[in-house]
Parts: structure tokens; C-alpha cells; sequence
């Protein structure tokens, strides 16, 4: 592949006609929710990934809130074999830091670190500040990475917006930003 002014071509050459246009790199995405397997009525890896390769992705990293839940080699195993089968782009799945995405118990990060690009418990923060910890812990000495889903659960008090001027004008239950960055402040202290 060359990208120049001046290619000397052969009959086995093919030329793309760029003028006009812009080139650039494929983007990156790293929080997409494909949605498969489990909740293929929401996206599916097919589709997400022809989305993406039509906005100019070429690499995107699919969110583990799925069913089941890429806790275990056998569960990541279903979505790999969706990948593998039906995406256009590269699809690169996270795993979760806790197993069910419960919380309460470490997955085995080192059968699954070298099959996801990182760990993730998405939709759900991590509550116990012991697990959270132990997860820490347990990356670092993997060199792997973890993508805090940052939320303190006894801080929602069912709000489901945040929490402003536009929540209270609309009769909205908002969710105050203490519930984010008390988590971001909780993770920096643990690491």
C-alpha cells in the first residue's frame, strides 16, 4: 500500500482515485456496545461493525455487558465465535473484572488476558473496594488494563439523569456527580 504523488504502477497495480477526498488512518473506538451475544435486538457484531467500517473504523472494543457474560474462556468463547463469523472490522472484546459483573469475585484474568484487550465490569461499578483492589493488583502484575466503570450504587437513588437544572425543570430524578467522582476518587486512592 503506498500513499504518494508519484506510484510506479504495473498491470496487477490497482489505483484508488483519492482526489477530493481525505485519508486518514481507520479510527479507533474503544466503548462500543455490540450488544451480542445476548441482546441482538439492541446491536449485533454484524451490524456494529459494518456501522463502524461506514464511519471510518477500522478497530473497535465491545463492552462485556452481554449474555453470557465474558467471564470464562467458554463464555468469551461464544462472542469470539460471533467475531470471528460476522464482523468487518477488528472487534476487540473486553472481559469483565468480576464474574456475572456481580462485584464480588475476581474472574481468572490470567486465562483471559490474552484474548481481550482489557477488563471491564461496563454498567456496573465495582463496589467493594477490596475487589476492586485485589483486581488492581492482579492487572498490574499481568500488564493488563482495567476500564473502571465509575459509579457508587448507594449514590443513585434512582435518578436516571443527571442531575441540573434540566432535571429539576422537567420533574426528572437526577443523579448527583458524586456518584462518579467519588468512585474516580476512591480508584485513584486504591492504585
Amino acid at each position: 500500500l503506498q500513499i504518494a504523488p508519484n506510484i510506479e504502477v504495473d498491470s496487477s497495480t490497482r489505483i484508488i482515485n483519492a482526489e477530493g477526498k481525505l485519508v486518514s488512518y481507520g479510527l479507533a473506538d474503544v466503548h462500543v456496545h455490540f450488544r451480542e451475544p445476548g441482546y441482538s435486538a439492541k446491536e449485533t457484531i454484524e451490524t456494529g461493525s459494518k456501522a463502524a467500517a461506514h464511519g471510518g473504523y477500522t478497530t473497535v472494543c465491545a463492552m462485556p455487558n452481554l449474555d453470557p457474560v465474558p467471564d470464562s474462556p467458554a463464555h468469551l468463547a461464544v462472542e469470539l465465535d460471533a467475531i470471528r463469523r460476522d464482523a468487518v472490522v477488528d472487534v476487540l472484546p473486553y472481559c469483565t473484572i468480576t464474574k456475572g459483573r456481580l462485584g464480588r469475585e475476581l474472574v481468572d484474568m490470567k486465562s483471559l488476558k490474552d484474548k481481550c484487550v482489557a477488563f471491564s465490569d461496563d454498567g456496573s461499578g465495582v463496589q467493594d473496594d477490596a475487589v476492586m483492589l485485589e483486581a488492581m493488583r492482579t492487572a498490574a502484575s499481568l500488564d493488563c488494563m482495567i476500564a473502571a466503570h465509575c459509579e457508587v450504587n448507594s449514590l443513585l437513588k434512582g435518578g436516571y439523569i443527571n442531575e441540573g437544572a434540566y432535571s429539576a425543570a422537567h420533574g426528572h430524578k437526577g443523579i448527583c456527580a458524586e456518584s462518579e467522582w467519588a468512585q474516580i476518587a476512591r480508584d485513584l486512592e486504591l492504585s
